[in-house]
């Protein structure tokens, strides 16, 4: 059987898709089922074959990935590969000579901790140390086939402020960690920027240019470009947009390859980058934690379609402790998942031959290459990063989204959508604290800093407040929904009301509609509400709003008076009749909750 099972069928040409959508849009415009994505480049409804030409062919070192375990104590060695862990990353840094993760002061301690994992591959982090245990990490290349280490002092400049050493000493150091087999001992840490909020487009872009700058570097002090690249990997974040994700570790791969071809030819496919992906804190939430394993197994199957050499995932529940076993295994489990259920480890590139996917990449690649293109005609990466320009950029775009956030142009489940009122992290306050120094660092340094913040963390901010003032034995502020007139728009508002004000965690108490707005007013009363909401039509506001704000000042003349909606004509005459606030689309919800919480609990 040589014939193809649709060769009875007559072919459909482009043309006929594009007409059969027109019709099916019933005379809504094209661009109504066209999107357009964070990077500025336009997504069309469908691809065909001949959308997929000329796009490179991806490169990559060996097939599958390794499923990587963060490991900050010696007791999460114990039976790392019975747990399902093919790799291990074992984390040892020092701040202001303040500790953090493994104890590893000696080559002594390195060894004794490698050895705990087997022959695991590994990837060691002693950031601005790496240098001084080089004959260490390079020894375990004998035993443990694949090791990388992580000096960046780039990496560190976006932290700390300050590269972390001479910069003069930069060459000499890469110098000192390249030219063994089986170790890399400088890694590109992109994952900073996704931390901060940078765009997929904006991570790849900077990536490339790091990356030729430390190219550079080996080069200047007579690395061959063969150990230069080589000596080099990169440490990428993985967001929750799940195709352009995807789209992103391939365009990685294709141009790294282009530019290694450009230093010599051939170069790129012999030694293809060496990627570590992270899934990225910036997207993680501290409220309803749960849906993060959502979110960590979406980020993976990106990274694992992608290319990535090897992925590490965040536990659900990291942002309370580093140490819980529940969310490792979650996160061990998500990619064992996608091994042994989905086989993705058998298939060299599984996202090559979708056409869309196919097209994103080459779109993708091609606004970042024209992003580095610019980077490098203004000095490159290193330059840059000392006008600041980086951190602007990054900082401007972390400012976009949670704006959107905030105004519910961007979701996030469990934070302004769907939030569970009754949740409580009282246990939260310390880590509050931890991020909120990091909005207060010191700005006399050499270098502007990044702040790693996540997305979520004013919600948190400020959801945090109820939390403690409920731990503490208080009494929890009450929300009572008013509810009268048309039974749909009643209905409606009520339930956006519920899922705009849920974001305080006060109890909320819904009703199902009162005959006229005094009787709801007295059952507003009699349950003790401090916050009461008219939630009906527009059209009907304006026969109830003189009622609604004249019963509340006689029977709760202290509680807060809230319109559902927002009613441009009656805007004006709500304000001057003392509705304190309006519930509606456009509102701030982080500007609100401040409001809220500053009046009924205090900051």
């Amino acid at each position: 059987m040589n014939e193809f099972l649709f060769s009875d069928f007559p072919e459909v040409s482009t043309e006929d898709w594009k007409n059969q959508i027109l019709k099916d849009l019933k005379g809504n415009p094209w661009d109504k089922v066209t999107w357009e994505t964070e990077e500025g480049f336009k997504i069309e409804p469908f691809y065909r074959k001949e959308d997929t030409t000329d796009i490179p062919r991806v490169y990559k070192r060996n097939p599958g990935w390794n499923v990587t375990e963060t490991i900050t104590s010696e007791s999460e060695l114990n039976d790392l590969p019975k747990k399902g862990a093919d790799a291990a990353i074992l984390i040892s840094h020092e701040e202001k000579g303040n500790p953090f993760g493994l104890k590893i002061n000696s080559s002594t301690d390195l060894e004794k901790l490698a050895g705990l994992t087997g022959n695991l591959p590994l990837i060691v982090s002693l950031t601005t140390r790496t240098v001084s245990f080089v004959d260490s990490l390079k020894k375990l290349t004998s035993s443990h086939n694949t090791v990388l280490g992580d000096f960046d002092p780039y990496g560190i400049a976006l932290l700390y402020g300050e590269l972390g050493t001479e910069e003069t000493n930069i060459g000499k150091s890469f110098s000192t960690l390249s030219g063994s087999k089986g170790f890399a001992g400088v890694g590109i840490h992109s994952y900073y920027l996704r931390d901060a909020g940078a765009s997929i487009g904006q991570e790849l872009a900077y990536s490339l240019s790091w990356g030729v700058d430390y190219l550079n570097r080996h080069i200047d002090v007579g690395v061959s470009i063969e150990d230069a690249a080589s000596n080099i990997w990169f440490w990428m974040g993985i967001g929750s947009d799940y195709f352009t994700e995807i789209a992103k570790f391939r365009a990685m791969r294709i141009l790294w390859t282009e530019i290694l071809n450009a230093y010599k030819p051939g170069l790129g496919e012999t030694v293809p980058a060496l990627i570590v992906a992270r899934t990225s804190s910036f997207q993680f939430t501290a409220y309803d934690p749960y849906v993060n394993m959502l979110r960590g197994t979406t980020a993976a199957m990106s990274a694992v379609m992608g290319g990535a050499d090897f992925v590490s995932v965040l536990p659900f529940d990291s942002e309370y402790s580093a140490q819980q076993e529940l969310g490792k295994r979650i996160a061990r489990n998500s990619q064992l998942l996608l091994r042994y259920e989905s086989f993705l480890d058998k298939v060299e590139d599984p996202a090559a031959g979708s056409y869309y996917l196919e097209v994103l990449t080459k779109k993708l690649a091609e606004t970042a290459w024209a992003k580095f293109q610019t980077l490098e005609t203004e000095g490159g990466f290193g330059e840059a990063l000392k006008k600041g320009n980086i951190q602007k950029e990054i900082k401007s775009r972390a400012d976009k989204k949670r704006d959107a956030l905030a105004t519910k142009k961007e979701i996030l489940l469990g934070t302004n959508q769907y939030p569970l009122p009754s949740e409580r992290h009282p246990e939260l306050t310390k880590s509050l604290e931890e991020t909120t120094k990091l909005n207060h660092f010191s700005t006399e340094s050499t270098y502007a800093r990044l702040a790693p913040i996540r997305l979520s963390y004013e919600f948190d901010k400020w959801r945090n407040i109820t939390d403690a003032y409920v731990a503490s034995g208080k009494k929890l502020p009450k929300i009572f929904l008013l509810t009268l007139g048309d039974l749909t728009m009643r209905k409606a508002r009520a339930g956006f009301s519920s899922n705009f004000l849920g974001c305080l965690g006060y109890e909320i108490i819904d009703s199902l509609g009162f005959p006229s707005v005094k009787e709801g007013v007295a059952r507003a009363k009699e349950l003790g509400a401090d916050i009461v909401v008219l939630c009906s039509s527009d059209e009907e506001y304006a026969t109830y709003l003189s009622e609604f704000t004249s019963e509340m000042k006689t029977q709760l003349p202290n509680s807060w008076k809230l319109l559902a909606g927002y009613p441009k004509d009656l805007i004006k005459e709500a304000e001057s009749l003392g509705i304190d606030d309006f519930i509606h689309m456009k509102r701030n919800i982080v500007e609100f909750m401040e409001k809220a919480q500053t009046k009924w609990i205090g900051k």
